[in-house]
C-alpha cells in the first residue's frame, strides 16, 4: 500500500510513529494473506479492508482480540440461524411444488446447497 493510500484509508485517524510502523507491518502481512487478482486469486478487497480495520482497532486500543473473536462468534451463530430459517423456507416452498430451479433463482442458492437443504 502506497503512503498516500494509507493516508486516505486512515483519514483523520492519528497514529504515533510506532503505531504507524506496526500498522504498516500488519498491512504487509494482510496483503500477503489477500494477494488479489495480480497473483491469480480472487480479489477480496472487502476482506482486506475488514482485516485492516481489525488490526487498527487493536493497535489503537479501540478493541481487543477477544472482543473481535466474540463478534465473529455471534456472527457465526446468526449465520447458522438464518440458514436454518432459509432451509425451512426452501422445504416449504418445494413442498408447495415450486421447481428447484425457481427456488434456486429466488434464493441465490446453488444446486448443491439447494439439494442439501432438501435432504437430497
Amino acid at each position: 500500500m502506497q503512503p498516500y493510500e494509507l493516508g486516505a484509508w486512515l483519514g483523520d485517524t492519528e497514529l504515533t510513529r510506532d503505531q504507524r510502523e506496526d500498522f504498516e507491518r500488519s498491512i504487509d502481512m494482510i496483503a500477503a494473506r489477500y494477494p488479489g487478482r495480480d497473483h491469480g486469486q480472487h480479489p477480496d478487497e472487502e476482506m482486506m479492508g475488514e482485516a485492516m480495520s481489525g488490526a487498527i482497532r487493536v493497535l489503537l486500543g479501540d478493541d481487543k482480540l477477544e472482543g473481535l473473536a466474540q463478534e465473529w462468534s455471534r456472527a457465526r451463530v446468526a449465520e447458522r440461524e438464518a440458514m436454518g430459517r432459509l432451509t425451512g423456507a426452501v422445504i416449504a416452498t418445494a413442498d408447495a411444488r415450486v421447481a428447484e430451479t425457481v427456488i434456486a433463482e429466488r434464493t441465490g442458492l446453488n444446486r448443491r446447497s439447494l439439494r442439501l437443504a432438501l435432504g437430497k
